[in-house]
């Protein structure tokens, strides 16, 4: 998402505006690269006036005409100026002005080898013939249409030709800038040697209403080649089509269908805006669509508005899907469409060509597994759903069927199975809703724009669709049974900024909650936590080892994370925690997507360590840029006083260098502080050495310690020894005195 594509998307709009003006304004190299004077910037001072007209000088020294004055209707370019060979014809050869173009006829000398690409006569607008003098190698002109030698290249057909129809001569392989600009043709048929059709070619043909391209070798309609045919109601494309440019059919506003080949890989910007077009089936084989590029028209008041009800259809995994929802916050840029695989697409087809019944406030359709509710045109505050009408038994409800409803509660009955795309849409007073166990599929968009909605709960859903809760900034509560198995959505709260708690209920699904906080069933992955859940800091627990995208985004009360067994953290995760000013990660991290802690002001420092080998686009230290005041300044800046601690030469520090953070090396965290390691180590080498001395000075105690309990001892055993040895003394004596008695 964070690409700045918004760059391209100003550059297509300025150029939409061009069109609209009657003039393209594009610059186009030449095909072989090669430089040409007609192709360069003409600069001032280099200029030379030669009666009417001005020219350069080529690389040879030819003369290149950059401008003309002349009046006449008929002109004649010269072959030489000022004896120069007239060689080459600038973008403004003829003028610029093209309201007051005075030109009716052109007559080329034989001398010219080169036009620009970006076609000097569209600007002439009056034009009905193009003639080439004999002897030109390079161009030719039949019944007044111009060119290459070779007839490969239509280079000009005059805009005010007479006729309504024409057949583009075989063995034309490309059609030039504005080669049909502009013209009063109603019928072109393209011949079957066509491989490309260039930018602007057939643009503002505003009578034309059908181009069949079917039997073409066109693999490439380049930008705003059919802009502005205002009447072109029919295109068909041909199987060798692989790229449609930004604007292609802009402004074709009577275009109500078209299908797209299956070789097709890219759709550019404002491709289709301001088509009468309101589905559009995308093949697998596309990989990029740009922005715009359907479902957007042109709001009286000139901005860019969309069309919400349109529908597009396309593969689970297609560039369709991503397209529906597709966003930039930058640009305030989200698409919320209706996306359906080609097998939901076709049964909503059949569910259209079957009968309708109407049955008081509803609206419904009979199928083979039940009854359809179409419709629900109630004005009851509450309503409460029947199982069954007329007999029927409702088992699904269809797309948009409660779209603006304006009831505060809707109960609907345990027989319904399924709710469609969008069933809920813009009902902007509904508060609370409880869908029965037997609904287990819930499609995508069901409750956008739902925006008093404040508590939900899912008791059977075993499957939920894609951007579901759009729009519902009021959602506190949600709560969904054990059996969810799948959600199709990356984001699956991210515009819900008022939630406080995430309950999924035990059971053999493949989601979990705990503590309100949304994970997979084994939480490894953390998916979602709520915007407005009251705690502060957050510590993961130890088997989450992955962030989802936009997980914590716009965690407006937390200050604190800690994810300590953490591997990878994806885009968007923390973006816009604007109270988030701590933040402990993982030595495991090895991942850290684009604007992952984006516009986090209070975040000032991240310590980071050597396994982080992959960080994406603004991943952190990054804010918006108020200042920027046009659209060459940075959108982006590092956040004032950002300090980002990470090992020399790492992925990290480069990341910060290149990114003009403040990057400091050499520290490690200490008690939560971050420590010099030389200081550390003197530091370590003073305790060590206190410690050491401590040792000592206890081992000696205990040394002499245990010598005078020996000395004590010895003592002890030479007193006992001697007072043993007087005591038989003093025996032996009175033995002695008592034997001289007797």
């Amino acid at each position: 998402m964070f690409d700045r594509k918004k760059i391209a998307a100003l550059a297509a709009s300025i150029l939409i505006c061009a069109a609209s003006a009657a003039s393209p304004v594009c610059v186009f190299a030449d095909d072989n690269n090669e430089i040409h004077a007609a192709d360069a910037e003409a600069d001032d001072s280099s200029l030379v006036q030669s009666g009417d007209f001005t020219y350069s000088l080529t690389h040879d020294g030819n003369a290149c005409i950059e401008d003309c004055i002349s009046t006449e209707e008929n002109l004649v370019i010269p072959d030489t100026l000022d004896g120069k060979a007239v060689t080459e014809l600038g973008p403004y050869a003829f003028g610029s002005d093209h309201e007051n173009n005075p030109y009716t006829s052109i007559t080329l000398p034989a001398s010219i080898v080169y036009i620009s690409d970006r076609n000097p006569f569209m600007y002439c607008t009056k034009l009905t013939e193009v003639k080439v003098a004999d002897g030109c190698a390079d161009f030719c002109a039949e019944d007044g249409i111009l060119y290459t030698k070779s007839k490969d290249k239509l280079v000009h057909y005059p805009c005010c030709k007479s006729g309504d129809s024409f057949s583009i001569p075989e063995g034309i392989t490309s059609l030039g800038t504005a080669s049909i600009y502009n013209t009063k043709l109603k019928e072109i048929k393209f011949p079957s040697t066509l491989e490309e059709i260039g930018v602007f070619a057939v643009g503002d043909t505003a009578e034309l209403t059908n181009a069949d391209l079917l039997g073409t070798k066109v693999h490439t309609i380049d930008t705003y080649a059919f802009s502005g045919c205002t009447k072109l109601e029919k295109v068909i494309l041909p199987s060798t089509l692989e790229i449609i440019a930004g604007g292609a059919f802009a402004r074709c506003t009577a275009l109500e269908n078209i299908t797209l080949p299956d070789e097709l890989t890219s759709i550019g910007q404002y491709a289709f805006m301001d088509t009468d077009l309101s589905v559009i089936i995308i093949p697998d084989s596309v990989e990029s669509i740009g922005y715009c590029a359907f479902g957007y028209y042109t709001s009286p008041t000139g901005n860019v508005a969309k069309n919400d009800g349109f529908i597009l259809v396309g593969g689970p995994t297609s560039a369709a899907k991503i397209y529906a929802t597709d966003s930039d916050t930058d640009y305030e840029y989200q698409n919320n469409f209706v996306f359906m695989t080609p097998d939901q697409y076709a049964e909503q087809q059949d569910l259209l060509d079957l009968e309708k019944i109407k049955s008081g406030d509803y609206e419904y359709a009979v199928t083979a597994a039940g009854a359809v509710l179409t419709m629900c045109s109630s004005s009851d505050d509450k309503i409460e759903v029947p199982e069954s009408l007329d007999g029927n038994t409702i088992v699904k409800i269809y797309p948009a069927c409660f779209s603006n409803c304006q009831a505060s509660e809707i109960i609907l009955p345990n027989t319904v199975t399924e709710l469609r795309e969008m069933s809920f849409y813009n009902c902007q007073n509904l508060k609370s809703i409880t869908l029965p166990e037997s609904v287990k599929t819930i499609g995508n968009n069901a409750f956008d724009g739902c925006q008093s909605l404040e508590s939900v709960e899912f008791l059977g859903a075993e499957t939920i669709g894609n951007q579901v809760f759009n729009n519902c900034e009021a959602l506190k509560f949600f709560t969904a049974a054990g059996c969810l198995n799948s959600w199709d959505d990356d984001e699956p709260f991210i515009f819900c900024t008022a939630l406080r708690e995430i309950n999924i209920k035990s059971g053999e699904g493949t989601y979990s909650s705990a503590d309100g906080i949304l994970y997979n069933k084994g939480k490894t992955t953390l998916l979602a936590y709520p915007a407005s859940k009251p705690d502060t800091s957050f510590k993961a627990p130890l088997s989450v080892e992955e962030i989802g995208q936009s997980a914590f985004a716009k965690a407006n009360n937390l200050k604190s994370v800690d994810l300590p067994n953490v591997k990878v953290i994806n885009s968007y995760a923390f973006e816009d925690c604007q109270a988030l000013s701590s933040v402990k990660l993982s030595k495991e991290l090895t991942k850290i997507g684009s604007d992952a802690f984006y516009s986090c002001p209070s975040l000032k420092s991240l310590r980071v360590y050597d396994k982080l080998t992959t960080i994406g686009t603004c991943a952190f230290g990054f804010c918006e840029n108020d200042e920027a005041t046009e659209e060459t300044d940075a959108h982006d800046k590092v956040v004032d006083g950002f300090k980002l601690y990470a090992p020399k030469d790492s992925t990290a520090y480069k990341f910060a260098k290149d990114s003009g953070m403040e990057v400091i090396t050499g520290t490690v965290e200490f008690f939560g502080k971050n420590m010099d390691i030389r200081f550390l180590g003197a530091i370590g080498g003073i305790i060590a050495a206190a410690i050491l001395a401590v040792i000592g000075i206890i081992t000696g105690k205990s040394l002499k310690k245990k010598k005078a309990a020996k000395e004590l001892a010895e003592r002890k055993a030479k007193s006992a020894e001697l007072r043993k040895q007087q005591h038989s003394a003093d025996t032996s004596d009175k033995k002695e005195g008592s034997a001289n008695e007797d």
